[in-house]
């Protein structure tokens, strides 16, 4: 995996070196899935919130002399959760990777080009979307264990559309701390049967920005 790292990452250096901001976050999901069977077994089941890692690494651009963000970037993402009936404990363990749009609006009632490299503290709003499709993944039912590459519930790309709020404080005309915070939804394009599988995922993030042109 940290090859996979490394490879997105030389991949967007090679590809946007000219891009106004790179940027890097990590954090943490918090993930409950919403399962919809065919014959409604699934009522019988109380699903729990997992935890898992979140990665992402991209750019930034301003639009409106900075008054908007846009971003775009590579995520990895883990959607853990579990649930159990009278007599069966269920986890699930998935790994996922993908593209990540947004479009960030600053709250701040003044900023410019030249505010935007100051010192100081700005929080956005942020609205965007993921696709990403599942990499890894595993089920345990009691002491059981199934793959989950290729099972139709998990099959193909996911979207997931997101709001958060976020904020960046500004060391230098060049670097940045960003922490934030992000709800989001999947939803499967090419899940065809009647059993549906979806999840409502909280996200928490800490990262940096770098800017590399001024």
């Amino acid at each position: 995996m940290k090859n996979l790292y490394l490879f997105l990452f030389l991949i967007f250096i090679s590809t946007h070196i000219r891009a106004q901001e790179i940027y890097f976050s990590s954090g943490k999901n918090t993930t409950n899935f919403d399962y919809k069977s065919s014959n409604g077994t699934h009522e019988n089941l109380n699903f729990r919130s997992g935890t898992g890692n979140y990665f992402e690494v991209g750019y930034i651009h301003g639009l409106i002399n900075y008054k908007l963000l846009y971003s775009i970037g590579f995520t990895y993402n883990e959607y853990n959760s579990k649930a159990s009936n009278y007599s069966t404990n269920y986890s699930w363990k998935t790994k996922y990777i993908g593209i990540t749009n947004k479009i960030s609006f600053n709250l701040s009632k003044e900023y410019s080009e030249c505010s935007h490299y100051g010192s100081g503290l700005r929080t956005f709003v942020s609205i965007g979307f993921n696709t990403s499709t599942l990499t890894s993944g595993e089920q345990y039912i009691n002491n059981y264990y199934y793959n989950l590459v290729g099972n139709e519930d998990f099959l193909g790309i996911i979207v997931q559309p997101f709001a958060g709020i976020n904020s960046q404080y500004n060391i230098s005309r060049s670097f940045k701390l960003t922490i934030g915070y992000s709800f989001s939804k999947s939803f499967g394009l090419l899940n065809d049967s009647a059993e549906k599988l979806s999840f409502n995922n909280h996200q928490f993030q800490l990262g940096f920005q770098i800017s590399i042109l001024r």
